[in-house]
């Protein structure tokens, strides 16, 4: 798993990348996957000033007159010696295996006297250990204290702080059940996401101290196969969760863990305020985390946060309108659509700041939809949309593609409500991610039947002109019949954005689908994305994303005897180092190698999107599109 850390362009000339105290690194997968991320929690999240840690020149440990070894990070009781006596954590984060980085853990720590702590990370596993005045010297325990404490609290709200980084916490509590329950991947999954999901909704409750939390005294417990209040604590939680959210989890549900491996995870994430901790790092853990887990063979590619934002910004839903995603995945255009709604609310009314959750969940219930054929992606979706504010109550699982009156018939039993069934022309705003590629064709003809780009098409001569013939295609892929769906789910006027790939936009033998689109929309834009933005195994293509203004066939007729203005524009980086398979988070630095940060004081995705996104603005003022 690699850290969110871009190495600038004055670094990569040496292969350096700089860490949280100013150092630059060479830049190895052990240093970017392991050393730079735990030096940067040693600061961001258990509260040791840069000062205080060594990581280069690494620390060497000596035992009597001779040295040991190299410790990859030293934490000293204070920045004023560095000297072995002062050592108070050590950290190794070589790629080694598990039982061999913590023997040469041990044997670091021995010498040092006044080492109180260890910690061994390799950017997807992490062992911590106590060091003990008497046999057996060592003990692993769930996480080591924060800075200035000897021992671990049940942390106030007040005390929470947001997260910098996620995806190896969520890795690491993965690899851990995996490891010690015995659960096959999919329920590991399943276990991690009840977890996250109790910790935000203790967040959003009012006792001030969490409850979501484990002290050192109750860790003692349970290692001595005593009774303890904190796995009571946590279930109770579990129950409450499933009162409030009865449509996500079953009444019968309950957690899988042994105690031992729910104090392992719980620790892992008592100390962050995940509702704080910014969208962007937020969001890329939890995508990262189920495009692992879930990811189907239906060719379904998870959308990266800029291009959410390119969709969201370029189409400025608002309140009163509704908006869909019919192949919404874990939810990402609904809920960066959702709290674009709430920031232009904040925007416009600023007196009603306070209000702003009620407001955004009362509009999410209303105006909010989401459908995926994928039973647990929508599952995962309606949990995704309740920590953001909520509005989950729209989200269902079904084939997107089936009969109209089937959805509608699906959608009540799901509980959604009248105001969001899934009927012909009801909604004002789509934006999607369809599945794509040429790995399944739909071939039943009771699905082809409804669409004309189900029937195969063919150029008059006289004319040049495609016609629908009433011969059904033998199949076709799911990314042409979903366009034409979206268009169908529609208002009049009714804007949508389209993730498709470019084949669909340029292949000749397509024609016959983008003269239905010319026949039933204006095309808004286009905006051709990198290749590898979706990146799949044996699938690669280059996508771009359609935006499209729905139009009845007499407007289009009119619209089309003359030619218009398309926005088209390229966007070279999308915020992501698509070279690796895992494709981090990019963030803007200054010459200098710091992150660059905005007013908030996070660090700015290095993306183009904005830029393409603030030229739309200005196009749509030229030719006064009106939204």
């Amino acid at each position: 798993m690699s850290r969110d850390f871009k190495i600038t362009e004055e670094a990569t000339k040496e292969g350096y990348v700089k860490d949280v105290t100013g150092e630059w690194l060479r830049a190895t997968p052990e240093v970017l996957d392991a050393k730079i991320v735990f030096a940067d929690r040693l600061v961001n999240e258990f509260g040791y000033s840069p000062e205080q840690l060594q990581t280069k020149p690494e620390f060497y440990i000596k035992k009597g007159s001779q040295k040991i070894g190299p410790a990859d990070i030293v934490v000293f009781r204070d920045a004023k010696d560095k000297i072995q006596e002062n050592i108070w954590i050590i950290v190794e984060t070589k790629r080694k295996e598990r039982s061999d980085g913590i023997d040469q853990l041990k044997t670091y720590l021995s010498p040092c006297k006044g080492a109180k702590w260890g910690v061994w990370f390799n950017g997807k596993d992490i062992v911590y250990l106590e060091v003990l005045e008497t046999p057996p010297y060592f003990r692993e325990i769930s996480k080591i204290p924060k800075a200035g404490e000897t021992t671990i609290h049940l942390p106030l709200k007040t005390e929470l702080t947001p997260a910098t980084e996620l995806k190896s916490v969520f890795e690491t509590c993965h690899n851990y059940i995996y490891a010690n329950e015995g659960l096959l991947k999919e329920k590991v999954f399943n276990e991690v996401l009840k977890l996250i999901f109790i910790k935000m909704v203790d967040e959003k409750s009012v006792n001030p101290r969490c409850e979501f939390g484990i002290a050192s005294e109750e860790e003692e417990e349970i290692r001595e196969g005593k009774e303890s209040t904190f796995t009571e604590r946590i279930l109770n939680l579990f129950e409450r969760v499933k009162t409030q959210y009865s449509d996500v989890f079953e009444p019968y549900g309950r957690i899988n863990l042994k105690p031992i491996t729910l104090a392992f995870i719980v620790g892992q994430l008592q100390d962050y305020n995940l509702i704080e901790t910014p969208v962007d790092v937020k969001g890329t853990a939890f995508q990262t985390f189920v495009y692992a887990h879930q990811r189907g063979e239906r060719g379904e590619f998870f959308t990266p946060y800029p291009i959410l934002e390119l969709g969201v910004k370029m189409l400025n839903p608002g309140d009163g309108e509704k908006f869909i995603d019919p192949a919404c995945g874990s939810a990402g255009f609904l809920i960066r659509g959702m709290n674009h709604v709430k920031s232009e609310f904040i925007r416009q009314r600023p007196e009603m700041k306070e209000r702003a959750n009620e407001f955004v969940k009362d509009y999410a219930h209303a105006y909010i939809a989401g459908i995926d054929i994928n039973p647990d992606l929508a599952k995962v979706a309606k949990m995704h949309m309740v920590l953001y504010d909520d509005g989950h109550t729209g989200i269902f699982a079904a084939n997107t593609l089936l009969q109209f009156n089937e959805l509608v018939s699906i959608g009540e039993k799901a509980g959604v409500s009248r105001s969001l069934r899934l009927e012909p022309e009801s909604f004002n705003v789509l934006m999607t991610n369809p599945p794509f590629g040429t790995r399944g064709r739909v071939t039943d003809k009771t699905i082809l039947r409804q669409f004309e780009l189900g029937s195969k098409w063919k150029k008059e001569k006289k004319t040049g002109k495609w016609e629908r013939t009433n011969t059904l295609q033998d199949g076709q892929v799911p990314d042409i019949l979903f366009l034409e769906r979206c268009l169908q789910l529609l208002k009049n006027a009714g804007r949508m954005a389209i993730v498709l790939p470019n084949g669909d936009l340029n292949n000749s033998t397509l024609e016959y689908v983008r003269e239905y689109v010319k026949r039933n929309a204006r095309i808004l834009a286009v905006v051709s994305l990198p290749v590898g933005t979706f990146m799949s195994a044996g699938s690669n293509p280059q996508p771009s994303v359609l935006f499209l203004q729905k139009l009845s066939e007499e407007e289009a007729e009119e619209l089309n005897e003359n030619d218009y203005p398309i926005f088209m524009a390229i966007a070279e980086k999308i915020g992501y180092d698509l070279k690796t398979k895992t494709a981090p988070l990019l963030y803007k630095k200054d010459e200098v190698g710091d992150l660059i940060r905005d007013e908030k004081g996070n660090p700015i995705i290095d993306s183009d999107i904005h830029e393409v996104i603030e030229a739309f603005d200005k196009f749509k003022i030229k030719y006064k599109l009106g939204f």
